[in-house]
């Protein structure tokens, strides 16, 4: 049977509003009510419920003041985090075979042999389908084709995973390929030692994985940052970008209140994403319901970075480099949506699209000079995210490349 308390504690240890020195715990109770999780899908209430919170001035100042916290004292109120990474490595036929070459009475490749009879493995090693990774059963673009697929789950919970695909069928090209993702924020540092470690081992020891991982290639990595006390409905966010910009909001039919926004063409580029985290959780793991009224009500803000889609190097060594990209978010203060009519509300909450938002900014704008106030955008201080991003990815590249000396 799973073990769950990993994800349990992860929950309060992230959520938790007694850990966030800003939350106020009546403001934060009315936030919540606005979460359905008592359906089948959890979703926001209705339309209407979300409309009167922002009609609420107490509420909506509320909102303003830890955006304007937030952005101005990154350093003590925010963590810049990695929510995920996944490297490509070109690989020869022989480091495939040495993964998936049989042992043992069963035959099974030695992937699966993880620890001693004396000191078993904290992770078992199990298979998992490539189908959705392959894109269906055929691909034609180029890319590696995927026919192995492993998971090192730690203590059974399939929340503290990493994952391992092999190209390994014959192509005419002869390349072959490994694909290794997994999760930071989700794996201790000594969780992530052991797993690389065991595919270290199984590829053929110290120097040939450092001769395969020393050019791997970043083909995506997620950084973000979490707004506690922060409800996404609240949130009128854009990118200071000059370009058009293509994005989606989800749901998006005129009738819903907007859960997900993706600044930027998800399938195709490096994007934003602005979420409402306990929605989406909640959705994965039944614990969120469960400890709810202890929570933080919290807004994400992610940017998922696509190197090979944008004109820079994707080499894991140069991962340090990479633009911080989460500098062109802004936000337009809360403080004074009360003052908004009923319908423009309404569209704030189910149209969030770039264009969208910055064509009410100016209206936004315009209705406050007309009553003698002055609308704020934020922006996250921007050499913090900086710092912070070269600071993360230096230890991820010096975990990646040498687990054996991570302490």
């Amino acid at each position: 049977m799973a073990d769950r308390k990993n994800t349990q504690s992860w929950i309060r240890s992230t959520f938790a509003k007694s850990r966030y020195e800003l939350i106020n715990d009546k403001y934060n109770s009315q936030l919540l009510a606005l979460l359905d999780l008592e359906n089948s899908v959890p979703s926001f209430m209705g339309i209407d419920c979300a409309t009167a919170l922002l009609q609420d001035m107490a509420l909506c100042q509320y909102q303003a003041k830890l955006l304007r916290k937030y952005s101005s004292e990154p350093q003590r109120y925010l963590t810049l985090d990695c929510d995920g990474i996944t490297l490509t490595v070109r690989c020869s036929k022989v480091d495939v075979d040495n993964v998936l070459k049989p042992i043992g009475k069963d035959g099974k490749p030695r992937i699966y042999k993880a620890g001693t009879a004396a000191k078993p493995a904290a992770f078992k090693v199990l298979t998992v389908s490539t189908y959705e990774l392959n894109k269906g059963p055929t691909l034609g673009n180029g890319k590696p084709r995927y026919s192995h697929g492993f998971e090192l789950r730690f203590y059974g919970d399939n929340y503290k995973s990493l994952f391992l695909y092999l190209e390994s069928s014959e192509n005419k090209s002869g390349k072959h390929s490994l694909r290794l993702s997994f999760n930071p924020n989700k794996l201790t540092r000594d969780e992530i030692k052991q797993a690389l470690i065991h595919v270290q081992k199984r590829i053929g020891g110290e120097y040939r994985y450092m001769q395969l991982f020393s050019k791997a290639k970043v083909t995506r990595i997620d950084f973000g940052i979490l707004l506690p006390g922060v409800s996404s409905a609240f949130v009128q966010a854009f990118r200071n970008n000059a370009k058009r910009i293509v994005s989606e909001c989800i749901p998006f039919d005129g009738q819903r209140v907007v859960e997900t926004t993706y600044l930027g063409k998800r399938q195709k580029s490096s994007h934003c994403i602005v979420y409402e985290k306990l929605l989406k959780e909640s959705k994965d793991y039944s614990e969120v319901k469960t400890a709810i009224d202890c929570l933080a009500v919290t807004t994400r803000i992610e940017w998922r970075h696509l190197p090979n889609r944008e004109g820079h190097s994707s080499e894991l060594k140069g991962l340090t480099a990479f633009p911080s990209r989460l500098k062109q978010m802004r936000l337009i203060s809360p403080n004074y949506f009360y003052l908004q009519s009923n319908d423009i509300l309404q569209t704030m909450l189910t149209d969030k699209r770039q264009e969208s938002v910055k064509l009410r900014r100016s209206h936004i704008r315009r209705v406050l000079k007309s009553k003698g106030k002055r609308m704020s955008v934020y922006k996250i201080e921007p050499t913090w995210l900086e710092q912070q991003q070269q600071l993360l990815t230096g230890k991820l590249v010096e975990l990646i490349l040498y687990p054996e000396f991570e302490c």
